[in-house]
């Protein structure tokens, strides 16, 4: 019979990831229910189509890596650092409060020993993001809720296996039967090397040396898209496989990868897209097919395993959502939050099943707590799916972050003055400071498009270069300024980089320039820029920031300005009367020094070298005095620029422009 062979059984698993979504649809119940229904149609106990070993099984075990790992790249790190409070107390909560309940009622209730109800504590304290990808796409993975429960889970997972490790270290085992293939983990297998010695190795590799050896990949091999994806796969497989080789879960090495290689892989960026798309059409979807191969339907009917089906799923429910409440009352998460942290944490599968094994390996319980936990499984199945779904709908979309202006950074790469790698490069340290992306553009007039995608093409080379990733764009249009204004709207744009020839006296200041015909229409902040060479040293000039929108433009090339320094942490000099602005931001970081310097000093332009960066708001350039812009003007050419502003007020060529631009918006902007 075909049935079994490779083809048939990559036919049926395809149709299932098909189909199961669509009569999940039809029927009005989440997708990843209708995939873990065809695979209890398809498995072993019904029609014997699918079996618990070989493909299938691989692949639900690759998927539910590949969903950890999905979880760490996509992991918010800027919002867990401000709520990393919350969500580590939320993650005791989540563990400990479902571990007592669990072990109580094991002793209590079952009649089980220290060590079996330990396993059954450890089985439903434990945690697995099954309804991630869903609140994923609704776009609500960056809010506190979503965060604090992911991290939460890892900290749950990561306490549950600790008392797997230590359950086990204390059971006589005579003879240790190999788990059964349907694990989804590798659980059980005996370490090669202890925990105290795993857990720090396993930190450093993946949250030190794999960012490091993704960043020279990046650089010096990696050029293309294909190749980086390739890393990724083997950055996750390889901190999957040194937690196995420590006896812990592979889920939580598939994780830390994630966090690793988060910085390099952009949330927007085209990279992350591929990786999403592979996981969530095939090894994910194959994960949640893998479940239902371990569903007996007629268990469904046996009184003893819904019973303990029902109790199990009880204790899960119960304790998680006590968590939540108690956190709640400390953290103030609003009803709906709360109940999108409840409905994710019910989630149940990988750590679960594993333990379950494990401890009917080692005869610490029976067979039926297994089929029971199968059952729970499916019963929080249902709860994850239908709570997520419930509460998807009322929790808000996050707004974004104040002062990410690096998220998506549109660039002008026209040939006008700029050195092109440079100009990357600039876009490049500004978006790395959002995790966000570079988007070079080109807007080439009619009949000219062949030579403003040759432009193009050299930005993305230019970008692969550097390390990022990037998709430029081409838009021909009979205006720059009203082709610019109109990729901003259409790419999300968060900030403008604006390729400048710099200021020249007998043009710009008679008839205006294109500079200001694009800042003054573009709704987000925009950055002028003339760059000749790379830097060595950051110039900052503040100036007066009493005037309330000069005072939100002084914070954009504050901030522009830390992220310019790069990872070398440059030098910075920041020249100003009021540097309290400046300090509250920076600090007195290394290499960082403030000089005091009034209006229209010679002290700036004295101190500016041939290979320096000098940052300024628009406003104080509009502000010196006719001397010094003809100081200015002359070293143009020999010093790389930028000069920022915020949405509608970016002006480089007179006074009247920003004075009119001041006349309209007035000072509260």
């Amino acid at each position: 019979m075909l049935v079994g062979t490779v083809e048939v059984t990559l036919l049926v698993l395809l149709f299932a990831i098909l189909a199961g979504p669509i009569i999940a649809e039809r029927f009005r119940v989440p997708g990843l229910l209708g995939l873990i229904f065809l695979g209890m149609i398809f498995g072993p106990f019904m029609l014997g189509w699918l079996g618990r070993t070989g493909l299938v099984i691989d692949l639900g075990a690759i998927g539910i890596l590949y969903l950890m790992f999905l979880a760490g790249l996509g992991f918010n790190l800027q919002a867990f650092a401000e709520n990393r409070t919350s969500a580590v107390v939320f993650g005791l909560l989540g563990f400990s409060i479902p571990f007592v309940l669990s072990v109580a009622t094991g002793i209590l209730l079952l009649d089980y020993g220290i060590l079996a109800a330990g396993l059954v504590g450890a089985m439903w304290a434990s945690n697995t993001l099954v309804a991630y990808p869903e609140v994923r796409a609704a776009g609500l993975a960056d809010t506190r809720a979503v965060s604090d429960s992911v991290s939460a889970g890892v900290v749950a997972d990561m306490l549950s296996l600790l008392v797997l490790a230590v359950a086990t270290s204390y059971a006589v085992i005579d003879t240790v039967e190999p788990l059964e293939a349907s694990d989804a983990v590798n659980a059980g297998r005996a370490p090669s090397l202890p925990l105290w010695i795993t857990v720090p190795i396993l930190v450093g590799f993946t949250l030190w040396l794999l960012p490091k050896l993704g960043d020279w990949f990046f650089l010096r091999v990696g050029k293309s898209r294909v190749q980086r994806f390739l890393f990724a796969l083997v950055g996750m497989a390889a901190g999957a496989s040194l937690a196995v080789a420590g006896g812990l879960e592979g889920i939580i090495g598939a994780f830390l990868a994630g966090l690793g290689l988060n910085r390099l892989v952009p949330k927007n960026s085209e990279l992350m897209e591929r990786l999403d798309f592979v996981g969530s059409t095939i090894f994910i979807p194959a994960f949640l097919v893998s479940i239902g191969l371990s569903i007996d339907p007629l268990v469904l009917f046996d009184l003893n395993t819904i019973a303990l089906g029902l109790l199990f799923t009880a204790l899960v429910i119960v304790g998680k959502t006590t968590a939540v409440a108690i956190a709640s009352r400390f953290f103030h998460y609003t009803f709906d939050e709360a109940g999108l942290m409840a409905s994710l944490s019910y989630g149940q599968a990988a750590s679960t099943l594993a333990i379950a094994q494990v401890g009917l390996s080692l005869e610490l319980f029976g067979q039926d707590v297994v089929n029971g936990a199968v059952l729970a499984v499916v019963f929080t199945a249902f709860a994850t799916s239908f709570g997520t779904q419930f509460f998807i709908r009322r929790v808000p979309r996050p707004a974004p972050l104040q002062g990410a202006f690096g998220d998506r950074v549109l660039v002008d790469v026209r040939p006008s003055g700029s050195d092109l790698d440079t100009l990357v490069t600039f876009a490049g340290l500004v978006a790395r400071g959002d995790d966000g992306v570079v988007v070079p553009y080109a807007t080439p007039l009619p009949g000219h498009k062949e030579a403003g995608s040759l432009r193009i093409s050299e930005a993305e080379t230019s970008a692969a270069d550097a390390g990022h990733d990037t998709e430029g764009i081409v838009r021909v249009s009979e205006s720059f300024a009203n082709g610019t204004v109109e990729l901003i709207e259409e790419v999300d744009a968060s900030l403008l980089v604006l390729s400048w020839s710099g200021p020249k006296l007998a043009n710009d200041y008679v008839f205006g320039n294109e500079i200001d015909e694009v800042g003054e229409q573009s709704a987000v902040p925009t950055v002028a820029v003339h760059l000749v060479r790379p830097w060595n040293r950051v110039v900052l000039a503040v100036g007066d920031t009493r005037v309330p929108w000069h005072r939100e433009d002084a914070e954009l090339a504050v901030s522009l300005a830390r992220r310019l320094r790069g990872r070398k942490h440059l030098p910075l000099i920041v020249f100003g009367t009021d540097h309290s602005l400046a300090e509250e931001a920076i600090g007195t970081a290394e290499n960082v020094t403030y000089v005091t310097a009034k209006r229209g000093s010679r002290a700036l332009f004295e101190a500016i070298r041939p290979d320096d960066l000098v940052v300024a708001p628009a406003y104080v350039l509009q502000a010196l005095p006719a001397p010094s812009q003809v100081r200015l003007i002359r070293r143009m050419a020999q010093i790389d620029i930028a000069i920022v502003a915020g949405p509608h007020r970016l002006t480089v060529a007179s006074r009247s422009n920003a004075h009119r631009s001041e006349r309209i918006l007035g000072p509260q902007q």
